[in-house]
């Protein structure tokens, strides 16, 4: 049996218990009714991404799940569009489009959520192999090292080495060396680099100590680079998929809606407000999202980000943080008042009317980027004083390291390191660490790791705790194995800032095209489209009007050809089916609101990997310019056309 402690059994065997089933996982499990015979390559598929995943269903689950929610996904639509008297050849297509899309969601979900696995887990692989090292490197043990690496980290491939703990701990394998071949074999396909690391950090175990410190230098040497590279490749790859993005999902649909007013005059029956809104504001921006979360999917994730969740002053919302308190106090009065103007008008063009539907746009757009901003704002301090503390440990440890190399007593250390970082931020750090073993006549680890008082509750990232924890470890068997851990760990960190510096500048083409896109491109296309729209709407009303009156003034001297003509030309040109300018407006502002929070969201995936705080950062300020572009470019170009044209001039002649 291998040297696993009892409390880490116990941990192990809490966490197999306490794993409950999703709601996804619940759903598969009910509607396993159905008799479902599924191919043999496809099942084998399935059964691969869910062991791989440790998802809890069987590929039969699966797919009754995905037959079962597309029929009534279906019958549910075709309900909705008879209820709103637009049952027609075009919604039926349409629906049987959205029930495909269903099935193809939930169909291909364990596909997905293994991909996504893959993903999460790769975000930490460097960290991993970095743990492991530095446990290596004090002790020659990968028992202790694996089980240091899972209890530090915290996403996918914590529960990955978790789950081989726990393997070797129910004895499916008797050694850690077998359960850790056969993890390294998992991982071969999707991360080279990384079962390389681990070859060598397993091998290492059997060398002496200078060549095994060589080996586990190696190790963290290969996947820094390896992923480095990975990066480098991705850039290349992301930018023509973007600039197709841009062309075909987002410019040129919006583009394609300047047709529209003049198309629902000539094809009412199939041009049909609903069906554009579904179309575009629902139909539309799904397509993207898929088509970008098929991009991002493919994301080589590299560093992990500062987790704030533990830290005090974290979960502690002020009023105006508030999820339901934003929206309520600032976007609602607007998108209020501005239906309230909207419900029960007739005209197809007034300027007084779009300027209400703007309002109504104004208000989702400013719901949205005031809670993203005040609902991080306040955060981002603490997020911000973490990740400078993180960027400044390395440094911070190799002094602390080199004064405790020549003997000097831990405490007198802290206090010299403390003089020489005062410039910087990680010396309130050391001063807390301090302040609790004078004040309170605290051990080490007690400063650093007490629950009420600990420097590392203020602190709460999870690279400075699992580097802490090494530390303290090694403390206790002397001052000179602290002092190496820390030149060490110094030495990781420094070259994981650098290659972390060199990925984001990798990534600045691409996500700098993509916030262009919804900042300039998206908003300034959506502004000269709703002009065009306003002004080609305008003028066929004109038009129609101006034609309506010559009949009448010629119907005494035509007579019944009078009405012949009429009736002629408002079969042809049926104008009261046109789309309003007002509505048109809507769909086009609901629309560029997506498009542009998505975009925001990818472009900041892309660069800081799945951090709320950023995205929502992000998603205000890219929102936010193309609030500004979006409302400016459609005043301005329509107060400039109708200056330079005179639609009742051009319909008069």
């Amino acid at each position: 049996m291998p040297a696993i402690s009892r409390d880490y059994e116990k941990f192990l065997q809490e966490e197999q218990l306490a794993r409950k089933l999703s709601i996804y996982e619940r759903l598969c499990e009910i509607s396993e009714f159905l008799p479902v015979f599924l191919p043999k390559g496809l099942e084998s598929k399935y059964s691969e991404a869910i062991e791989f995943s440790h998802l809890k269903i069987t590929p039969k689950g699966a797919i009754t799940l995905s037959i079962v929610a597309t029929l009534m996904i279906f019958a549910a639509s075709l309900t909705l569009l008879i209820s709103l008297d637009s049952f027609s050849l075009s919604t039926t297509i349409l629906s049987l489009t959205i029930a495909s899309m269903t099935f193809y969601f939930l169909a291909s979900y364990p596909i997905r959520y293994a991909t996504s696995f893959r993903i999460n887990a790769s975000s930490e692989m460097v960290l991993a192999a970095i743990y492991m090292s530095i446990s290596m490197h004090l002790s020659a043990n990968l028992e202790n090292s694996v089980k240091f690496a899972s209890r530090n980290l915290k996403g996918a491939l914590a529960k990955d080495l978790r789950e081989l703990l726990w393997s070797v701990y129910t004895r499916k394998y008797d050694r850690i060396e077998d359960a850790l071949e056969v993890f390294i074999k998992k991982w071969e396909r999707e991360n080279k680099e990384f079962a390389t690391a681990l070859y060598l950090i397993k091998n290492s175990s059997a060398e002496s100590q200078l060549k095994r410190e060589r080996f586990l230098d190696e190790a963290v040497s290969v996947i820094l680079e390896g992923t480095k590279e990975r990066m480098k490749g991705y850039a290349r790859e992301m930018k023509e998929p973007v600039t197709i993005l841009n062309a075909l999902g987002i410019l040129l649909p919006i583009i394609g809606l300047v047709f529209f007013p003049v198309v629902s005059i000539f094809l009412p029956e199939i041009v049909k407000p609903v069906l554009l809104v579904i179309g575009y504001d629902v139909f539309l921006p799904l397509i993207v999202f898929f088509l970008m979360s098929s991009y991002l999917e493919r994301r080589p994730y590299s560093f992990h980000q500062p987790d704030l969740r533990k830290h005090p002053q974290f979960a502690v919302d002020k009023f105006y943080e508030k999820p339901y308190i934003i929206p309520v106090l600032v976007s609602l009065p607007l998108i209020g008042f501005g239906i309230s103007k909207l419900i029960g008008a007739k005209e197809i063009f007034s300027f007084e009317l779009m300027v209400y539907s703007m309002l109504v746009t104004l208000g989702i757009f400013a719901g949205i980027i005031s809670y993203s901003y005040l609902s991080v704002r306040r955060k981002l301090k603490i997020r911000q004083e973490i990740a400078d503390i993180e960027g400044e440990f390395a440094e911070a440890l190799f002094q602390l390291g080199s004064l405790m190399m020549r003997g000097i007593p831990l405490e007198t250390a802290l206090k010299r390191s403390k003089e020489q970082t005062k410039n910087m931020k990680i010396s309130d750090f050391f001063d807390k660490i301090l302040y609790n073993i004078k004040t309170f006549g605290m051990t080490f680890e007690g400063a650093v790791f007490d629950k009420q008082y600990g420097a590392i509750r203020y602190y709460p990232s999870t690279l400075i705790e699992a580097i802490m924890n090494v530390v303290v470890e090694t403390s206790q068997k002397g001052m000179q194995s602290a002092s190496k851990s820390m030149v060490i760990i110094s030495k990781y960190l420094k070259d994981m800032r650098e290659v972390n510096e060199d990925l984001k500048n990798m990534m600045e083409d691409v996500t700098s095209t993509m916030n262009t896109q919804a900042i300039v491109l998206a908003p300034l296309s959506a502004g000269v489209v709703v002009t065009l729209a306003a002004i080609m709407t305008r003028l066929l009303v004109s038009l129609g009007e101006s034609i309506k009156n010559i009949y009448g003034s010629l119907g005494s001297a035509l007579g019944p050809a009078s009405d012949i003509g009429s009736g002629i030309f408002q079969s042809i040109f049926n104008i009261g089916s046109i789309l309003p300018v007002h509505a048109f407006q809507l769909i086009v502002g609901v629309y560029l609101v997506e498009i542009a929070t998505l975009i925001a969201v990818s472009s900041s995936t892309i660069t800081n990997g799945d951090e709320s705080l950023l995205k929502r950062l992000n998603v205000a300020k890219i929102l936010l310019y193309s609030a500004i572009v979006y409302f400016i470019s459609l005043l301005v170009t329509y107060f400039v056309f109708t200056s330079v044209i005179s639609i009742e001039r051009l319909t008069l002649q």
